[in-house]
């Protein structure tokens, strides 16, 4: 398998990479997350070069790009300011592809393309006190009323919610249907009267904000669902091999701005009369990050190009997330023992991606959850 890129790739990754170091610089990443904030003005700027349109349809104002273009995408502003991929991914991507698979034509024509302009973002709600890597357990009851569904539940881990003009929303509409089964997608208004957002604090990511969200009888329109009512899970199933391209891909691209970092720290730092990266503890550490994360980014576009193919491949995609998730808080952990106390200062990037890479191994499918889905994939 050629798992080189096409010149259209390369030139979009090298045009993406002048933009980011332009537009994009360390103290503004650093801003971001000590200020906890969305990085607002970043994405006014990628809409404006058109970036927010990569996985939005032509048809429907975007460019149209394949799983591997938003891999090679995803990859690179990772490494610049991996939260604001995670963003990008979340409040673009997520909508952007349920939308264009599962949507009706009047909600394409009127949501894609201020999507793919920035007028409006999106978030996405599945997660409950109660039902977490369980998600299809959710509790969130959907009740029809007229020209409306009312409802009712609490929701919990919704990245961006507070800064999202439109939540999706997973909702039980039928009760007495089996667990996967009976559960809508909703178009919900954040604003809406009976929804109440509340945000929470976390350990990294700080930029991508979490929150908690409380609904009583609130009121959604009829026209407002997204996919077939009762289908919402099985929307959720279809893309969980593109989901988890993306989510590999932000992987990759902050592991390698580990490595990069810890790479210039130890050519500079002196200790005992030489360069630290002369050591051969030292050019060990090194040696296991560029080869976990050459295999991470092997076994990412492996999948991307399985699913631009259309080839299912949940076992692939599977193990491209848990290896690069597992391979990016490697990479941080092994970055902060290179650069010893000065890691440890938050003054330095090390600490961030120490702090972020965690939720790497949580959101999108925990690594024993990832390990269950390839060895039952195994096992069929």
């Amino acid at each position: 398998m050629d798992f080189d890129l096409t010149p259209a790739q390369r030139g979009m990754r090298d045009a993406l990479r002048a933009f980011l170091l332009r537009e994009c610089p360390i103290e503004y990443v650093r801003d971001c997350d000590e200020a906890e904030r969305f990085p607002v003005e970043l994405f006014g700027k990628l809409a404006a070069q058109g970036w927010l349109g990569l996985p939005i349809p032509e048809e429907y104002g975007g460019t149209g790009g394949s799983c591997t273009d938003l891999a090679v995408f995803l990859e690179e502003l990772a490494w610049h300011f991996e939260a604001a991929a995670n963003c990008y991914y979340t409040t673009v991507v997520i909508a952007a592809d349920a939308l264009a698979h599962f949507g009706t034509e009047e909600q394409k024509r009127a949501l894609l393309p201020r999507l793919a302009r920035g007028e409006i973002r999106f978030a996405f709600s599945l997660s409950e006190p109660n039902s977490g890597s369980d998600a299809a357990s959710l509790r969130t009851r959907a009740v029809p009323d007229g020209d409306h569904w009312v409802i009712h539940g609490q929701k919990m881990f919704c990245s961006c919610a507070q800064v999202a003009d439109y939540i999706l929303l997973m909702a039980r509409s039928d009760a007495d249907a089996p667990k996967h089964d009976g559960i809508t997608m909703f178009l919900l208004d954040p604003k809406a009267p009976g929804v109440e957002v509340r945000r929470l604090r976390k350990l990294g990511l700080k930029p991508m904000d979490l929150n908690e969200i409380f609904l009583t009888a609130a009121r959604v329109p009829k026209d407002a669902i997204v996919g077939a009512v009762n289908q919402g899970w099985r929307n959720v199933l279809k893309t969980l091999d593109y989901e988890r391209c993306c989510l590999s891909a932000v992987n990759v691209g902050a592991a390698q701005s580990c490595l990069d970092k810890a790479l210039a720290y130890t050519k500079e730092r002196e200790q005992f009369g030489q360069k630290i990266a002369s050591f051969q503890m030292s050019r060990a550490k090194l040696a296991d990050m560029e080869m976990e994360i050459d295999a991470a980014r092997l076994l990412l576009y492996r999948s991307a190009g399985l699913v631009d193919r259309g080839i299912p491949n949940n076992r692939q995609s599977a193990i491209a997330n848990l290896y690069s998730s597992e391979a990016y808080v490697r990479a941080a952990l092994n970055g902060m023992r290179l650069m010893g106390g000065w890691g440890y200062l938050m003054e330095y990037d090390m600490q961030r991606h120490f702090r972020d890479s965690k939720l790497a191994e949580i959101g999108g499918g925990t690594s024993e959850i990832l390990r269950i889905v390839i060895s039952r994939e195994m096992l069929r």
